[in-house]
């Protein structure tokens, strides 16, 4: 479990951004774990993200021991593949979900021994903290977007703790990431989510760096 606990942790909360994006019903979920890691430990980080892809719309209390039976019989099973191989990291946890509308794919790695970070989001590298209050918003990439944001923010009290983008191509498609230190309110989300170039835009919350749920205590 020692050895686990920071990939569990890493995996709760990549199905907690997971649903968080979802639209639509759900109609496959995988996991992919690259790096040293023993195949019977795969069970437990399926249980971990079906953990974080349910909690936030069940009432019911979730664990790794009932989170995989609860998804299996709302039609949800994680297919789980395991590449000892390395690639750019060492270790890499890679979760993918398919629904009626949409397609999400999320990777996380962990930096030392306590640092887990988001390095990619549906094909676009980057590196983002993966804990608290996550605006994530898919965009052209084009001057004067990032100032807009920064001043809208400005003006509603919100501070940006840390901005990532990632892209393939300058002045093509790209995804952002900002850490927020407050959440911003209805009038500040408008206002960014209304600027021409911002295709879709979601906020997401995630705990604390460090928070961990009782069972991972």
């Amino acid at each position: 479990l020692q050895q686990l606990r920071p990939y569990l942790d890493a995996a709760r909360r990549m199905g907690l951004l997971l649903s968080q994006l979802q639209e639509g019903s759900i109609k496959k979920v995988s996991l992919t774990f690259r790096g040293e890691l023993s195949g019977s430990s795969m069970s437990w980080l399926s249980a971990a993200l079906a953990t974080g892809l349910l909690e936030t719309h069940l009432s019911e209390m979730l664990t790794p021991v009932n989170a995989v039976l609860v998804a299996r019989e709302r039609g949800i099973d994680i297919i789980e593949e395991h590449n000892p191989g390395r690639g750019d990291f060492n270790t890499l946890i890679t979760a993918s979900m398919v629904t009626d509308k949409v397609t999400h794919q999320v990777s996380a790695t962990l930096f030392g021994n306590d640092y887990l970070r988001l390095v990619q989001i549906d094909g676009f590298n980057l590196e983002s903290y993966l804990d608290g209050n996550l605006l994530l918003f898919t965009h052209r990439d084009l001057p004067g977007l990032i100032g807009y944001i920064g001043t809208v923010f400005g003006k509603h009290g919100v501070n940006i703790a840390q901005m990532v983008v990632g892209r393939k191509e300058k002045g093509g498609e790209a995804v952002a990431v900002l850490n927020l230190d407050n959440l911003p309110n209805e009038e500040a989300l408008a206002e960014v989510r209304n600027h021409p170039h911002i295709r879709t835009m979601h906020l997401i919350k995630l705990p604390p760096a460090g928070e961990v749920p009782a069972w991972l205590a």
